[in-house]
Parts: C-alpha cells; structure tokens; sequence
C-alpha cells in the first residue's frame, strides 16, 4: 500500500465555500513510512487575491499575505482541474479495498474532506482509512511524550515535510520508551 503524504492550503475551513490555493505530496510505502519521494508542490491561481479578497477570513489574508502564497497564486496558471489530472497521474486507481492508496499527514481528514468537495475524482482513489500524524502525537502524548512544537508555516510543503518529521520522531519516541520501560521494541513485534 502506498502513502500520500498531503497538505492543502485552503482559503477557509469549510469545503463547500473554500478554495484550494496549495497542494504538496510525497509518497512513500507503509512498510516504510518515512522513506519518501521527493515532495512536490503546485500553487493554484486565485483570482480574488486581485480584487483585494474581500471575501476572505482576515487571518487566512493576513496569514498567506505574510507567507507570500497569495503573491504567487495571483501568477499562477493552473486552476483545480489542471491540478488534479496531473494527480490522478500519481495516483493509481486500485481495486484491492485493502491496497487502496492511502492519505497521510496531520489531520489529513480536512485535506481529504477538500479532495472530496474539488478533486472528487482524486478523493475517491484513497482509502477512507487516514495515517493521520495529529492522532499519533495526541496518542502519544497521553503517554507522557512532551508536546512536539509547530513550525506554523502555513505553506503546503513545508507542512508535509514537517508532518513526515513529527510521525518519525513519534515512533522513535514510542520506540525508545517502550525500551526504557522494558517492553518490546515496536520492530519487534512483528
């Protein structure tokens, strides 16, 4: 089974009003999580960023003026449908419910809630299932592992890039302390 490591800048919280402004994603197989293809970006044109956005939340304007997103999504030429045929190349279909491709990264539920709503033909290739990076550090910080900081770049493939990093150092982290408690290491489970 493949992974897709995914984020999406969006220009709201809600699907069905938000557009998709950034799109980042990296593969990488299950059996080896962390061990990804280089991870690709494409920005989306928008066109209200033109027009001064007036339709936007100020802290989305604020935050993607800051970043510079919305500078080069005034530049860019590619709009949803370009972006999601150039994935749907990157993206088999599969039969196999089992081997489905499969979408990671932090809360990777709100990227694939926007998949469904602007790219339905890509969001349905994935599984339902989610290697979802913020229930891993939620789970692990319930048993005692210190709050990972955030980079808060609100760019998408730095935030791929930083969910990769997160699920690593949780599994080490789960690695090191089940050794210290005296349990088994994780690879040794299988």
């Amino acid at each position: 089974m493949r992974l897709y490591w995914l984020d999406l800048e969006t220009t709201s919280l809600d699907p069905s009003t938000g557009s998709i402004l950034e799109v980042a994603v990296a593969v990488s197989l299950l059996e080896r999580p962390f061990d990804v293809t280089d991870a690709m970006s494409v920005v989306l044109r928008y066109p209200s960023v033109v027009d001064g956005a007036p339709d936007l939340d100020p802290v989305v304007l604020d935050m993607h003026t800051k970043n510079g997103l919305f500078v080069e999504c005034r530049y860019s030429l590619l709009g949803v449908a370009d972006v999601e045929e150039e994935l749907l190349k990157l993206v088999p279909e599969v039969a196999d419910r089992e081997d489905m491709p499969t979408l990671a990264g932090s809360s990777v539920h709100f990227d694939h809630a926007f998949l469904r709503a602007k790219m339905p033909r890509l969001a349905a290739r994935f599984s339902h299932r989610h290697y979802d990076v913020s229930a891993v550090k939620l789970f692990c910080r319930s048993l005692g592992m210190p709050k990972i900081p955030k980079a808060e770049a609100h760019r998408a493939k730095d935030d791929v890039l930083e969910s990769i990093t997160h699920a690593r150092y949780c599994t080490e982290w789960l690695m090191r302390e089940g050794l210290r408690r005296g349990g088994a290491p994780l690879g040794a489970l299988r």
